[in-house]
């Protein structure tokens, strides 16, 4: 009797706290639920629906916080559900684990023949066989390019100076002569 009378002491005393720690413990599960969830799939499965609403949603706001907080609220609701949906499948026996329709091996491009490849891009393939190579010489002539027009500026530098210096001389003695 003496423990359930402590235990009911303790959450008479920290309620508020207990019931933060859960929402927060939620909400940081299903954070990291989403987060090892597949982010792409052709079946358009798990939390993928949500995330595209989302992102509508959040381009309609047009920044406006207010606007952009309520979509965040609403997307957390549908991951929720997604969450929630998974749990009761799975309890029905719908689904062989609670997590089974959120993460998942997702199917990308098996519609399409993988060695199937568009003519445009295998000419381009075939003109540019090492295309890090090239990168890589037009990186070096790029620095070479700046190294030269640094030089050049250096070398500008005094020519514009004494050029000032003549054109102060030729208007002083413009102004000069203009006077007399």
């Amino acid at each position: 009797m003496l423990r359930i009378e402590r235990m009911l002491r303790f959450i008479k005393i920290h309620w508020f706290g207990l019931i933060l720690t859960v929402i927060g413990v939620f909400y940081a599960l299903i954070f990291i639920l989403v987060f090892l969830s597949p982010r792409q799939d052709e079946l358009k499965r798990g939390f993928i629906p949500c995330t595209e609403t989302l992102v509508k949603e959040m381009f309609d706001c047009n920044g406006k916080a207010w606007c952009m907080s309520k979509a965040i609220v609403k997307n957390t609701g549908c991951d929720t559900k997604i969450v929630l949906d998974g749990f009761g499948n799975w309890v029905e026996g719908k689904q062989p684990t609670p997590w089974a329709n959120y993460l998942f091996e997702p199917e990308i491009g098996k519609d399409q023949n993988k060695e199937e490849i568009h003519p445009e891009l295998e000419e381009f393939y075939k003109d540019n066989r090492d295309i890090k190579a090239d990168m890589e010489k037009l990186n070096k002539q790029w620095q070479e390019l700046e190294k030269s027009f640094s030089d050049d500026k250096i070398a500008e530098v005094p020519v514009k100076k004494q050029e000032a210096e003549e054109n102060k001389e030729e208007t002083a003695d413009e102004q000069t002569a203009s006077k007399e």
